[in-house]
């Protein structure tokens, strides 16, 4: 089977699930790009994958004809956005693209069940292959950077402002522990004044108004993002629950496996929706703090919960297993 993957290279989205999906799949021959040349379009292939969006879609049908293979399209989320999104209006003029793309699609692939019942209006073709990652392959490794402090961490992008502002009040009461804690905020990317001015916000957030040791960790390409969670002692993943955020995935939690970081985490879906994981559960407000001082205050505990998290990610979350399921939804696809 020949699978032609079109990812963008600084795609997070496409990284996870076109990139790494086809360098480990097996039994396929094929290549992931942005932009195929002429000669690469010439070849025989049998499917076209790539997440959401891609530079056929004005003719979808067209393509179809012309490379004469089955197209699959992944959705990592929702294309339906909040209107208090900071994409929604770019979201908003890409919806009915995006949704031809779906109703064209041969086969469709989605991180959840909540997500594959929105798409079903579209086309009902549809295969639930969540996230996964490669325990112990290139970045996804257990090596991490020691501290004489211990790091609370957070990582993520711009658009996380309303969840970590979930943080703002019970953070100031980490003051009683300013001593022996720092604070360390990923994936920071301000790339003019007004991106500058929600990073600071989240960063003030995060760190008491900076009153707390801190440390920003720069944004970076997909391939190299998983050197900022080697300076993680505990992980918060905080999220406003919204039908939007529902149809996300429970990367997070897969991620702070790979280190076996201990994780607290917002009692909502999707991450909920893994009853069994090995987390500390944030169900109010006051719940943040309460973990926190726990782990930091029990360093037996955090060892615990990381290896507790890791054994379940690698159980549960089997990159090899989810990746042929997704190999056999192609080959299926192929033969119909």
């Amino acid at each position: 089977m020949k699978v032609l993957g079109i990812a963008h290279p600084n795609s997070g989205c496409g990284y996870h699930r076109i990139v790494l999906p086809l360098m480990f799949m097996q039994d396929i021959s094929g290549i992931c790009t942005n932009k195929p040349t002429e000669e690469v379009l010439s070849e025989q292939w049998d499917v076209l994958f790539y997440n959401r969006v891609s530079m056929f879609d004005n003719n979808l049908e067209e393509t179809k004809k012309q490379l004469g293979c089955k197209i699959v399209v992944d959705m990592d989320d929702s294309w339906l956005l909040p209107t208090n999104h900071l994409n929604y209006y770019d979201y908003k003029d890409m919806n009915s693209r995006i949704e031809n793309n779906l109703r064209c699609a041969d086969l469709l692939t989605c991180t959840n069940e909540k997500l594959a019942n929105l798409i079903t209006n579209l086309n009902e073709n549809i295969v639930i292959v969540p996230n996964a990652l490669p325990y112990g392959y290139h970045q996804f490794t257990d090596e991490k950077i020691e501290d004489e402090k211990i790091r609370i961490f957070w990582c993520g992008g711009i658009t996380h402002e309303g969840d970590l502002e979930l943080l703002k009040n019970p953070f100031r009461k980490l003051m009683m522990h300013k001593h022996k804690i720092k604070m360390v905020l990923g994936g920071y990317t301000a790339t003019d004044d007004s991106s500058k001015f929600l990073w600071d916000k989240m960063l003030s957030y995060f760190s008491n108004s900076m009153k707390l040791d801190y440390e920003i960790i720069n944004g970076t390409t997909p391939d190299k993002y998983m050197s900022m969670y080697e300076n993680a002692d505990i992980m918060v993943v905080p999220l406003l629950e919204s039908d939007w955020s529902g149809c996300k995935s429970n990367l997070k939690l897969l991620e702070a496996a790979t280190k076996g970081i201990p994780v607290i985490c917002s009692h909502v879906n999707p991450y909920k929706l893994d009853t069994d994981a090995p987390v500390l559960w944030v169900e109010n407000q006051t719940d943040w703090f309460k973990h926190l001082n726990f782990l930091i205050n029990n360093k037996n505990a955090r060892e615990d919960y990381g290896e507790k998290i890791k054994e379940w990610a690698v159980r549960k979350y089997d990159f090899f297993r989810i990746n042929n399921e997704r190999r056999n939804a192609f080959a299926e696809t192929c033969r119909a």
